[in-house]
């Protein structure tokens, strides 16, 4: 069965002004605060993959498979999921995939959108988590929060083209986590 709710990286998502201002913002994220000799990158290989190697000269793993069923199997020092748990059935089977790679002092990088109204989500879009909702999950998953961030990902001249873009001005962030085991 194909998932209507996964996006297609491809060059036109790559090439996409948003993309970009994501990727760039979620390096900044990571930062160089923490060494790691092993990284999985979950989900489809992208030019961020690509930027986070040449980045922090660092082999990153990518998985392969339908998120929602596969078994994640390796040790990582660092495992980040960019835009990954919007598109999943069951968040909570992830999170437990990922805790059961990470290393004993491993970090994972998490991004999703902030939940805004319904009819601004993207089509691809099952989940968009408040921040309570996220952080709850998380809870439940055994990881605790390090650090928090909220970003805009559109270049300012996309916010007047419109009611829906001008309504994402006010709803539309990514929110971005650095989390550890939590126990």
């Amino acid at each position: 069965m194909e998932n209507s709710f996964r996006n297609k990286i491809d060059s036109d998502y790559s090439n996409k002004p948003a993309t970009r201002i994501r990727w760039n913002k979620s390096l900044d994220f990571i930062g160089d605060h923490f060494p790691f000799k092993s990284a999985l990158d979950i989900g489809d290989r992208s030019g961020l993959t690509e930027m986070m190697e040449s980045k922090y000269q660092v082999k990153f793993d990518n998985t392969k498979g339908d998120l929602d069923y596969i078994t994640l199997k390796g040790k990582y020092d660092l495992v980040t999921s960019f835009e990954v748990l919007e598109h999943l059935f069951n968040p909570l089977f992830h999170l437990s995939q990922i805790k059961g790679v990470l290393s004993e002092n491993g970090k994972l990088i998490l991004s999703t959108p902030l939940s805004k109204p319904r009819f601004l989500w993207s089509k691809e879009h099952f989940h968009e988590m408040s921040t309570e909702s996220i952080e709850a999950l998380f809870h439940v998953a055994g990881f605790k929060i390090v650090r928090k961030k909220y970003f805009r990902v559109h270049p300012l001249i996309f916010y007047i083209k419109g009611i829906r873009p001008l309504l994402r001005l006010f709803f539309d962030k990514i929110q971005i986590y650095e989390l550890e085991h939590s126990n």
